[in-house]
């Protein structure tokens, strides 16, 4: 089935939880979105408000297919919520007669925004400060939260709160280096 290098057990372990899961899956096939659209329950097909299908399985994530064959699932928590959206838009497609609905294989994560709480409150002023201009953004009239911009891609948003948010991963280890460089950080 799915093979992720995104291991939830570790990532819990370590205090972090992962809040949404976007992966892509090319089957490169043209679609016709309408039709698809007539056919496939809980789905809906607006090309004056959004360019692609939208599928809706209860209790899933959401799956955006394009005309062009792509599928973008978003809003999995987890893997495996993501094989469950997975099979359910493969077999809604091999059931009005689809035959390559491409291999789970296939999937790729291209981003996992994930949280962790760090163990008391962050004085972001100070923050700012610390970690230098040419990496953060703290504009606290405009967003309550430090944007800080790891140098791999990944962006860190931390609030006072101690509540820290990580997007842009692509796998477990690098949350977990983000989550260190952060922790690093803040204990200096």
């Amino acid at each position: 089935m799915v093979s992720f290098d995104l291991n939830e057990d570790e990532l819990s372990s370590a205090g972090i939880a992962v809040k949404n899961i976007v992966a892509k899956l090319d089957l490169d096939i043209e679609f016709d979105l309408s039709y698809l659209s007539s056919e496939i329950p809980r789905s809906s097909y607006e090309p004056e408000q959004y360019p692609s299908l939208v599928f809706r399985p209860s209790g899933l994530s959401t799956v955006l297919v394009t005309r062009s064959g792509k599928l973008l699932f978003t809003g999995a928590d987890s893997i495996e919520n993501l094989r469950d959206t997975y099979r359910r838009i493969s077999d809604e497609l091999e059931g009005i007669g689809v035959d390559d609905v491409g291999r789970a294989e296939e999937i790729e994560i291209v981003n996992v925004v994930s949280t962790f709480e760090l163990p008391s409150n962050v004085d972001l002023n100070y923050l700012s400060v610390t970690l230098g201009l040419e990496n953060i953004e703290y504009e606290p009239e405009q967003f309550p939260g430090l944007v800080y911009r790891i140098e791999n891609g990944l962006v860190v948003l931390i609030f006072s709160s101690g509540k820290v948010v990580v997007t842009g991963a692509e796998s477990s280890s690098e949350i977990l280096d983000a989550v260190n460089t952060i922790r690093e950080l803040i204990s200096d």
